[in-house]
């Protein structure tokens, strides 16, 4: 009887061993929306320091040592289409965080987040036809909840006019991340994506922006103070971090189970916002917009886990 209970326990623990690979993309885009929330709130805190330039220089400077980590050897089977597709990411990357730093300078972090992180329907929509991704009925009822969810959540806030542009360059920093995350699964379906070199590529393209912008804003000052310092090293040592569990989770789930992993960092800067900043108000929109989004992404995953077996 012993040895069929040890049996029994060894045989679970070799079901658990083989089922987690087809988790693993799961276990990267959350993380991966954990940091989004994460750099969200440093850039938020940087943009009272610097001016969104600079910040962007920040968060691009750390990605440039991921040049070390290139697989060159790999890059000679590239094509002209994966060279064009590594320098749209850049630029695309450049612009969306662009108009999002600026964004931030003008709107609470969870104000940003709850428009830069609504992903999961536009995202899903473009992969399915440029990529030619699955996009069933249920997925269009998940992703159509999820987006009612994020109304819900912005509902509060629509009365603040002064916050006009910051909504309008947030739409914009949400166009560009969609078009961005097409471009990355795009290169994993042709096998032909490098996650360094297209960090690497980032880095470049937001140095070139930001150096760009030199002769046309304000004197650049670096922080002095021990705090400064610290939050200038977070913002460049974060961007690393994005890249790597993003372009993680896209070589081994679809756009849309990815971006619904990312809406996570809207409840995670709403509850930042609510005991830091003090600037949102609890109200029945926003826990029930919250519950819709966490709701999703669960049927989203089980969903997928559903799909692989």
């Amino acid at each position: 009887m012993s040895n069929m209970n040890s049996e029994g326990v060894w045989w679970m623990n070799m079901q658990w061993i083989s089922a987690v690979p087809l988790r693993r993309g799961h276990i990267w885009a959350m993380l991966h929306g954990v940091l989004q929330a994460a750099q969200i709130i440093l850039l938020s805190k940087a943009s009272l320091l610097m001016n969104p330039w600079q910040t962007m220089f920040l968060r691009s400077f750390g990605l440039l040592f991921l040049v070390l980590f290139i697989s060159w050897r790999a890059s000679e089977r590239y094509t002209i289409i994966d060279l064009t597709g590594n320098i749209m990411f850049a630029v695309l990357d450049a612009t969306a965080m662009g108009m999002q730093i600026v964004a931030l300078a003008l709107m609470a972090p969870s104000r940003v987040s709850a428009i830069v992180s609504n992903l999961p329907l536009p995202t899903s929509i473009l992969a399915c036809f440029l990529l030619g991704e699955s996009f069933d009925v249920l997925h269009g009822i998940l992703a159509s909840v999820n987006g009612v969810g994020l109304v819900l959540v912005c509902l509060s806030d629509q009365t603040d006019k002064s916050s006009l542009q910051g909504v309008i360059y947030s739409f914009g920093s949400l166009l560009g991340i969609c078009l961005l995350l097409i471009i990355c699964r795009g290169l994993a379906h042709r096998n032909s994506e490098d996650p360094n070199l297209l960090s690497f590529m980032a880095g470049i393209g937001g140095l070139l922006a930001s150096i760009a912008s030199l002769p046309f804003g304000p004197t650049w000052v670096f922080p002095s103070s021990a705090d400064g310092i610290l939050l200038s090293l977070s913002v460049a040592a974060i961007g690393v971090l994005i890249f790597f569990t993003l372009t993680r989770a896209l070589q081994t789930e679809n756009a849309l189970v990815v971006t619904a992993f990312i809406t996570i960092a809207i409840p995670i800067t709403f509850c930042y916002d609510l005991i830091f900043i003090n600037v949102v108000n609890v109200s029945w929109s926003k826990v029930l917009g919250s519950c819709f989004i966490i709701a999703t992404t669960v049927l989203l995953c089980i969903r997928s886990a559903i799909d692989v077996q």
